[in-house]
């Protein structure tokens, strides 16, 4: 899988230049950490996946097309995990 991996990014939290960032350009998945200590910001981007690991659609078809799948966005902050499942048109702002 292709990646495009970037350190020492702003934190959009702490806004110190201390973030880790990895892009998965063929998969649009995204990963982000913030390695400020006193910070501990991150979040992920990344399609719902079954138990068996494949992917979940929205109309339960075998359609995967990226306007099809399910973005699950996990966000770590103030030592709290929070996830939520994005609707089709919800831009990514991190």
């Amino acid at each position: 899988m292709g990646s495009a991996i970037s350190y020492d990014i702003k934190c959009p939290k702490c806004e110190q230049e201390k973030g880790f960032h990895d892009f998965y350009y063929k998969n649009h998945e995204e990963y982000f950490s913030c390695q400020n200590k006193e910070c501990g910001f991150g979040y992920r981007y990344k399609w719902k996946r079954d138990e068996d690991h494949k992917l979940v659609t929205r109309d339960g078809t075998d359609n995967r097309n990226f306007d099809n799948l399910i973005m699950v966005e996990t966000v770590w902050e103030d030592g709290k995990k929070t996830i939520t499942e994005l609707e089709p048109n919800q831009n990514k702002d991190k």
